[in-house]
C-alpha cells in the first residue's frame, strides 16, 4: 500500500512538472543590428518547451530578406524533478536592401515573440565595418555583350577567419549558359593591413537569348571558427554559421544584327595563321606536305570556333587530322584557339595557287562585319610524272586471266607456275633456243613482294607505303619508280588506287593505326600473279 502510494506522488509530480513547463514564451534575437546589405545576420528563436520542429515557418521573412538554411536543435534537463525543455531554431537571413527594416513578431504554436527594429546599411557605406572578416567580390569581363558571345565572372571569397565548412554556389541567369573555367585559385592578400586567404573562381557566361538579365553571382554559405579563449583545446572552438551573397550585376545582351548573315560569330578579335614547312613553296612529288592551320578568338568557346575547310586544286590530295582546341582566361577575358593539321600529297608535278582562306566575323568592338584571312598561297611541286609504256594490239595476245580470290590457292599456283618456268628455261638453255638478258624477265628476287605482304598482314600502312616503290621497280626492273603515283599509273588498277586511297587517308589522318590490310593483300598478290603471267607470255612469243 505504501510502495503503491509512492508511485502515485512521482507520477503526480511528473504530471504537474510536465503541466509547469508547457509553451509560454518564445523568444527572438539577431547577431548584430545594422546589418549590410548582402551580408548574413543569424536569428534566433527560442522556446521554453519542447515542440515540433516546423512549429516555426520562416518564410513570412522573405519580402525583406534572403532566408537561408534553418538549424533546430532540442534539449532537456532534469534536476530534483524539476524539469525544463527548450527548443531551439537558427537561422540565416542576408537583408535585400539598405533601410530601416521590422523582424515581425513570429508566431510558434500560438506564442509569438516580440517585433526586432534593424537597421540594414549599404555596402561600404559609413558606419560598416571597414575590415569585414567575410566577403564576396564580384565583376564581369563586359557588362554589354551580343547574344552567344561570351563573357566572363570573376568570384572572390575573401575569408580573414577560420572556415570549418562551406560551399559556393553557381552563379544565375535567366537564358544562358554558366561554366566553370579551370579550377579555383587560391592566394593569400594583406588588405588595409589585414590578411585575407582568397578563392578565386572563374565562370564563362554565355547569353543564349537577347534583352536586360541580371546575374546574380556566388552566394557562400557555411560556417566559421569562432575561438573560445577559455578553452585550451581547439577542438572546443565553437562554429558559427554564416552565408553572404555576391551582388547583382546588369547584363545588357544585343540580339544578332539583321543584316548578318553565315555562321554567327561575335568576338572582340579573331585571327587566323598557318605554318608551312621549310620555306613552305617548293615540295617532291609524292611527299606529304604539312599545313598547319590555327584560329584564335576572344569572348568565344572552343566549341564555337568554326571548322577549318580549304580547297586543293586537282593534282593535290588533302588529308584533315584532328582538330585539338583549347580554352583559357587572360585578364579576364576568355581566349580560346583551334589547331588543325592537314596533310597535302601532290600528284602531279606543277605549279599550284590555294585559295584564300576566309573567316567571316562580327567585331563586337566595332560593331561591323570583319574578316580573318590567310592569302592565297602558291606552290610548285618538283618531280617526273610517270607515263605508262604502250603496246600495239598486234604484240600483244589475248590471254584470258581468271582471279582467284583464295590467297591460299594464289600461292600455290605461283609456286607451280615457278617450277614450270624454271623447268622450260633450263630446258630451253640446254637445247640453246632462248638467250636473255636478266632485265627483260620478272625478278627472281621476291624479296620486296614478300616484304609488302608480311607489311599488309601485319597492317603496318606505314611501311607498306615505303615498300610499294621498291616493289613495283622489282617487278618492273626497266622502268623508275619515284612516288606512289607513278605506281599507281603503271599497274593501271582501279581496285589498287581505290585501296591506296584509302591508305592515305588513314595515313595522313589522325586514324592512323586503324588501317586494315587483308584488302590491299588480296590486291597485291593478284597484280603480281597478273604481271608475272603478262611477262611470260612476252618470252614465249618472242623466243
Amino acid at each position: 500500500m505504501v510502495k503503491t502510494i509512492k508511485h502515485s506522488v512521482f507520477i503526480v509530480s511528473l504530471l504537474a512538472t510536465f503541466l509547469a513547463n508547457a509553451l509560454t514564451n518564445v523568444t527572438a534575437s539577431i547577431d548584430k543590428n545594422p546589418a549590410v546589405v548582402n551580408e548574413s545576420i543569424v536569428l534566433t528563436i527560442v522556446a521554453d518547451d519542447s515542440v515540433s520542429a516546423d512549429a516555426f515557418d520562416p518564410s513570412i521573412l522573405q519580402k525583406d530578406f534572403v532566408v537561408g538554411g534553418t538549424s533546430v536543435s532540442s534539449q532537456t534537463n532534469m534536476v530534483n524533478f524539476d524539469m525544463t525543455r527548450t527548443t531551439q531554431w537558427t537561422t540565416l537571413l542576408i537583408p535585400r536592401k539598405k533601410g530601416k527594416v521590422v523582424i515581425p513578431a513570429l508566431s510558434v504554436d500560438g506564442v509569438s515573440t516580440q517585433p526586432i527594429a534593424l537597421v540594414v546599411l549599404a555596402e561600404n557605406e559609413k558606419g560598416t565595418s571597414q575590415q569585414k572578416d567575410l566577403y564576396i567580390t564580384s565583376d564581369v569581363s563586359n557588362q554589354e555583350v551580343y547574344v552567344q558571345q561570351q563573357f566572363t565572372l570573376r568570384v572572390r571569397l575573401h575569408l580573414a577567419v577560420n572556415l570549418k565548412r562551406g560551399v559556393l554556389t553557381e552563379p544565375k541567369m535567366t537564358g544562358a549558359e554558366i561554366k566553370q573555367i579551370g579550377q579555383d585559385q587560391e592566394n593569400t592578400q594583406i588588405i588595409d593591413g589585414k590578411r585575407y586567404r582568397i578563392i578565386e573562381r572563374v565562370y564563362s557566361v554565355k547569353p543564349q537569348t537577347s534583352g536586360k538579365f541580371v546575374l546574380h553571382s556566388s552566394t557562400f554559405e557555411g560556417e566559421i571558427t569562432i575561438s573560445n579563449k577559455r578553452s585550451l583545446f581547439s577542438g572546443m572552438d565553437r562554429g558559427k554559421p554564416v552565408s553572404i551573397r555576391g551582388k547583382e550585376i546588369d547584363i545588357n545582351v544585343k540580339p544578332m544584327p539583321d543584316n548578318y548573315s553565315g555562321e554567327w560569330l561575335p568576338s572582340e578579335l579573331i585571327n587566323i595563321e598557318d605554318e608551312w614547312p621549310s620555306d613552305g613553296t617548293e615540295f617532291e612529288l609524292g611527299e606529304p606536305i604539312t599545313r598547319k592551320v590555327t584560329i584564335t578568338a576572344a569572348a568565344l568557346s572552343a566549341e564555337q570556333l568554326p571548322e577549318l575547310n580549304f580547297e586543293v586544286p586537282s593534282g593535290l590530295k588533302i588529308y584533315p587530322d584532328q582538330a585539338e582546341s583549347q580554352s583559357g582566361v587572360q585578364n579576364g577575358l576568355l581566349i580560346s584557339q583551334k589547331v588543325q593539321e592537314f596533310a597535302i600529297v601532290p600528284t602531279k608535278p606543277g605549279t599550284y595557287t590555294l585559295p584564300d582562306l576566309v573567316v567571316p566575323w562580327w567585331n563586337t568592338k566595332l560593331n561591323k562585319l570583319e574578316q580573318a584571312v590567310i592569302p592565297g598561297k602558291t606552290i610548285t611541286i618538283n618531280g617526273i610524272e610517270a607515263v605508262s609504256p604502250t603496246f600495239s594490239q598486234s604484240a600483244q595476245p589475248q590471254v584470258q586471266i581468271v582471279t582467284e580470290q583464295n590467297t591460299t590457292l594464289q600461292w600455290l599456283f605461283l609456286a607451280g607456275w615457278i617450277l614450270t618456268v624454271l623447268t622450260w628455261f633450263y630446258t630451253a638453255k640446254l637445247k640453246g633456243k632462248i638467250s636473255f638478258n636478266k632485265a627483260t624477265f620478272a625478278p627472281d628476287d621476291k624479296q620486296s613482294y614478300l616484304k609488302l605482304l608480311a607489311a599488309c598482314t601485319q597492317n603496318n600502312g606505314e611501311q607498306v607505303i615505303a615498300l610499294l616503290p621498291t616493289w613495283a621497280k622489282d617487278l618492273y626492273p626497266n622502268e623508275h619508280f619515284a612516288n606512289l603515283e607513278q605506281v599507281s599509273k603503271k599497274l593501271n588498277s582501279v581496285d589498287f588506287n581505290e585501296a591506296l586511297a584509302e591508305l592515305q587517308r588513314n595515313y595522313y589522318s589522325a586514324n592512323t593505326g586503324n588501317w586494315q590490310g587483308a584488302k590491299l593483300l588480296k590486291i597485291i598478290s593478284r597484280l603480281q600473279t597478273k604481271t608475272i603471267q603478262e611477262q611470260q607470255v612476252a618470252i614465249t612469243i618472242n623466243p
